[in-house]
């Protein structure tokens, strides 16, 4: 046990599958380490159909809290560097929601493993804000069928930035459940990916002009909208002296302009 407390438990544990030698022990920073957690994403299977067919934002959730990441990362940065070739590192955090005169507090728990092999990290997420006395919630409705323990039946997760993700099918570590999900993640490209914002997010290009960061966004975003208002205007002031040039040569009938019906 690294560190069990009222937010959660890191540990280590031996790996199942006795066929994986992880490359523990392992130094890497607890930065990075905050940076992985911030990336992973979740998203329902059937919002993630309906958006392939329409433009927007994808809507996806950050996994995480600032908080968990806070709590995590420093964490997880000791397991790595403490585990042997047969360990996993396990993580289980914690959050608690004070209850109403009507209702009962509640606490959600979210949890998973992750170890390390060559230059990626291969992350599980195993439960994802579970609360023992709630049903599971999808887009407002109660989920059909049984009652889903880890919070990921007909979930995904990804990765942000995308770069980052081992696009390449793996074979999921033996002994986890089919509820179970699973990222590799390659840190070497990770260490190089932009930084994370102040809120929470990374920032990816995928809402930003190429080669600029979303901080960078809103200044880009203004100053192009700048350029756009001045061209317009100078085609308004080229439309106009070419009707006035119109209006005042010899010979050319004065035209009398009339609303357009619509």
């Amino acid at each position: 046990m690294i560190l069990d407390d009222p937010r959660g438990t890191v540990s280590l544990q031996t790996m199942s599958d006795q066929s994986i030698q992880a490359t523990h022990p392992i130094t890497l920073e607890p930065t990075l380490l905050a940076k992985l957690l911030r990336g992973i994403e979740i998203q329902d299977q059937e919002q993630r159909f309906f958006q392939k067919h329409l433009a927007g934002r994808s809507p996806s959730l950050p996994v995480f809290s600032d908080d968990q990441i806070r709590f995590l990362a420093p964490l997880l940065a000791e397991g790595l560097r403490t585990a042997t070739p047969d360990q996993r590192i396990e993580y289980l955090v914690r959050t608690t929601y004070q209850g109403s005169m009507l209702e009962s507090s509640t606490t959600e728990t979210t949890a998973g493993s992750l170890y390390a092999y060559g230059r990626q990290l291969y992350v599980t997420l195993s439960q994802y804000r579970y609360a023992p006395n709630r049903r599971q919630m999808s887009t407002g409705t109660i989920r059909p069928g049984p009652h889903d323990y880890s919070g990921l039946r007909d979930r995904i997760l990804l990765f942000i930035p995308s770069d980052a993700q081992r696009s390449d099918a793996f074979d999921p570590p033996e002994g986890g459940k089919s509820t179970d999900r699973f990222l590799a993640i390659d840190y070497q490209m990770l260490q190089h990916a932009p930084a994370a914002t102040a809120a929470g997010k990374t920032s990816p290009t995928r809402e930003s002009p190429a080669g600029t960061s979303t901080a960078e966004a809103p200044s880009h975003t203004t100053e192009a909208l700048a350029q756009e208002v001045e061209a317009l205007r100078k085609q308004l002031e080229s439309v106009q002296q070419q009707l006035d040039g119109q209006t005042t040569s010899p010979g050319s009938p004065k035209r009398k302009t009339t609303p357009q019906q619509k």
